[in-house]
């Protein structure tokens, strides 16, 4: 195996480690590069040709890879809700009178309570009211009151 044929396999694995540690189609069009080039290099002996294959072939696979992926669904910029952020859109008990003048309030959700504020600057939320969070704010929830059905 050639020195030029061992540097393509090299590049290629860093470029899988990479892919793996970020999972998020940043460097899969690089494997693919470097595998091509790695094929070539045992052809032809060239490393401008090598190089210039690895840089053809990446620049193709993101031309195709990526508007596919999104496609199917698959974002970088795609996250999971969690810790404070997945309580958006949840619902909560008010167990202090949420007055944004007074900087008072705090609401109970999955058994934990946090500091609220209304979204609604003017609206005073009583005690005991179920809320919807709307979104978290630092440390505190900004909520609404929920709509009340009509039967």
């Amino acid at each position: 195996m050639s020195t030029e044929a061992i540097f393509w396999l090299v590049v290629m694995i860093l470029f899988l480690i990479l892919e793996m540690i970020t999972i998020s189609l940043v460097s899969i069009w690089f494997v693919g590069g470097s595998l091509a080039a790695f094929l070539v290099s045992f052809a032809i002996s060239n490393i401008w040709i090598e190089a210039g294959v690895f840089l053809g072939v990446s620049l193709v696979l993101l031309l195709l890879i990526r508007p596919m992926a999104r496609k199917l669904g698959v974002k970088q910029k795609d996250q999971i809700r969690s810790g404070a952020q997945a309580l958006v859109g949840k619902r909560a008990l008010v167990t202090e009178t949420i007055d944004n003048l007074h900087a008072t309030g705090a609401v109970q959700v999955n058994g934990q309570f946090w500091s609220a504020k209304a979204v609604d600057d003017d609206e005073i939320i009583r005690k005991d009211t179920v809320v919807m969070i709307s979104e978290v704010d630092g440390v505190r929830l900004a909520v609404k009151k929920l709509e009340r059905e009509k039967n």
